[in-house]
């Protein structure tokens, strides 16, 4: 196992809390705990601030799992930690007497979230916030009462009559939360249809003038039932093909996370030619989608001949995926165990292809990074400040921009992101950011910084994939299937669990996966980077003080502000 100084001292630290069992990998601590006080004495213990305000851990994901039927005869939470700096994490599972824990948001803001989802899907509450009307924030109106679809003793036929019964019903009032505005302002309803390709969600704006003064926002209309169709319709070896469905535009890196937790299940150690690349893969998503934003983010402010041209770049990405794989977005290419392409890459002409693509956007992104008329409308505007962003564990790339390093790429490497060289290239540091030369602005935490990261970003992965690319040349790899084998189920692994992560354009994405028996899935949890980042889209657009001024946001800004977070809906609804 790898030991290293800080693994050993909060592995001795943590132990007084609970039971320490076998983790499910080298990097992690598993650890057992069924006091309600020893649970809240751990937590306050791992978000007590460091120098600069950093908690030691920031709050990765929460599972809720219904164990009634197996050894325990409970329902279990599952916290996931990470540790700020270095690769550690810390998996807390909690035995519940009954449907009610304590909440940890006192210390971990960000669980509240994941709390409102328990109580959907599980039935599960924070102790005192029990009853309808709490947490109700996935299902929309025509959604039965007392419909938790991921316990374990109601069966699908049940759940689809429950459905059938209320289906032809005329929806009731929606249940935003609806506030008494201060004198002469005013609350402006958008949503949850919205113009154009936009996914549906509802903003609930308190205006005073032009002025944002307060946001609440509901999502859930694009809920799928994912987590229950992981374990009732796809094995532990097919269920790549639905967490490559659950966001389009992440569908490699989500597929990735997965893989790489049954991976770690199975012990499968993945050829070195798919493990390039799947370093190859999860860049070029990051490059085409980086791209893709930056144009959006040009044409809202009117500067369309740029994002014109940062389109037509797009475009040729996603014909360079196609001819790479066989499909614009990167599906159907991962396995559980390596890589499937349709015929063999050539590796002298995607370099060449991606090197034209480079310098066509290269100069674009320099010129709008210093433009007026750009940075009128950007510089300042929708800031998320670094204590807010440590605040609320925000993640990715938001949290990049707002000075905080949170990329599982340097912070738990694995795959290409072993090789030092690489993370080297990774690293956003000052002089990097010199040598690229763009301004020294990627970390005020404004819609210009998160301009500015995805910028970087693009010259950074562009450079990856060429390196990788040169790699594969030189070593003259041959083929185009690059699979371990995958040994059968052993019953010995029943009810196991692993953790599988990637670094994702928006940020991290992680699954936590159980194996149930003969290579089906009892629970298979999904925790796509916007789950975190919502809440801190909120704060960006509300008045808040950062460095002795009060910063507001005017409501024409939202819509740049809201492109320049780009969180997913479906990410978040599943």
């Amino acid at each position: 196992m790898r030991q290293t100084n800080t693994y050993d001292a909060w592995l001795e630290r943590v132990e007084g809390f609970g039971t320490l069992l076998y983790p499910p990998d080298e990097n992690q601590i598993l650890l057992r705990v069924d006091e309600r006080k020893k649970l809240l004495q751990l937590v306050e213990t791992l978000s007590s601030p460091r120098d600069g305000g950093e908690k030691p851990f920031f709050l990765v994901t929460v599972v809720a799992n219904d164990e009634r039927e197996l050894e325990d005869h409970c329902f279990k939470i599952y916290y996931v930690f990470s540790h700020a700096r270095e690769d550690v994490f810390l998996i807390v599972e909690y035995l519940l007497s009954g449907e009610e824990y304590p909440s940890i948001a006192p210390h971990f803001p960000a669980v509240e979230r994941f709390q409102a989802e328990m109580a959907d899907l599980m039935g599960l509450y924070p102790e005192g916030r029990r009853g309808r009307g709490w947490g109700e924030w996935l299902h929309t109106p025509p959604y039965p009462p007392g419909f938790h679809p991921l316990r374990r003793d109601v069966s699908l036929t049940e759940l689809r009559r429950r459905m059938a019964e209320v289906g032809d019903r005329t929806p009731g009032p929606g249940r935003d939360v609806v506030w008494e505005p201060a004198e002469g302002h005013h609350i402006l309803p958008v949503g949850p249809i919205h113009a154009g390709l936009i996914e549906p969600g509802r903003f609930l704006f308190e205006i005073g003038g032009e002025v944002i003064e307060k946001v609440r926002f509901r999502l859930g209309y694009t809920h799928k039932g994912v987590e229950r169709l992981f374990q009732s319709a796809y094995t532990l070896v097919d269920g790549w093909r639905l967490a490559e469905q659950v966001t389009g535009d992440s569908s490699f890196a989500h597929s990735l996370a997965y893989t790489h937790a049954v991976e770690t299940l199975f012990h499968v150690t993945v050829p070195e030619p798919a493990v390039w690349m799947r370093g190859i893969l999860l860049e070029l998503e990051r490059v085409y989608n980086h791209v893709t934003d930056m144009a959006a983010l040009a044409h809202d402010v009117a500067l369309d001949a740029y994002a014109n041209e940062l389109a037509l770049q797009r475009e040729r990405l996603l014909r360079l995926n196609e001819a790479l794989t066989g499909n614009r977005f990167l599906r159907g290419v991962n396995r559980v165990g390596g890589v499937r392409l349709p015929r063999p890459p050539d590796a002298d002409g995607l370099r060449s292809a991606l090197r034209e693509v480079r310098a066509a956007v290269e100069p674009v992104i320099r010129t709008l990074s210093r433009l007026e008329g750009f940075r009128d409308r950007s510089v300042n505007t929708g800031v998320l400040t670094r204590e807010d962003a440590l605040a609320l564990d925000v993640t990715g790339l938001v949290a990049r921009a707002s000075g905080v390093e949170r990329d599982y790429r340097l912070n738990h490497p694995w795959g290409i992101y072993e090789d030092p060289e690489l993370r080297q290239m990774i690293r956003m540091s000052d002089e990097n950011v010199r040598a690229a030369r763009l301004p020294q602005e990627l970390h005020r935490g404004d819609v210009h910084a998160r301009f500015l990261v995805r910028a970087w970003e693009f010259l950074t992965s562009t450079r990856i994939v060429d390196m990788l690319l040169e790699r594969w040349r030189r070593e003259g790899v041959s083929g185009a299937a690059w699979l371990a084998d995958v040994p059968p189920p052993d019953s010995a692994a029943d009810y196991a669990f692993a953790l599988g992560y990637a670094e994702g354009w928006r940020g991290d994405i992680v699954y936590w996966v159980m194996q149930d028996k003969l290579g089906s899935i009892y629970r298979c949890k999904v925790r796509d980077p916007s789950m975190l980042n919502w809440p801190a889209l909120v704060r960006a657009l509300e008045p808040h003080e950062h460095q002795g001024r009060r910063l507001t946001t005017i409501l024409p800004d939202f819509p740049l502000i809201n492109k320049s977070f780009n969180l997913s809906y479906t990410g978040h609804d599943l």
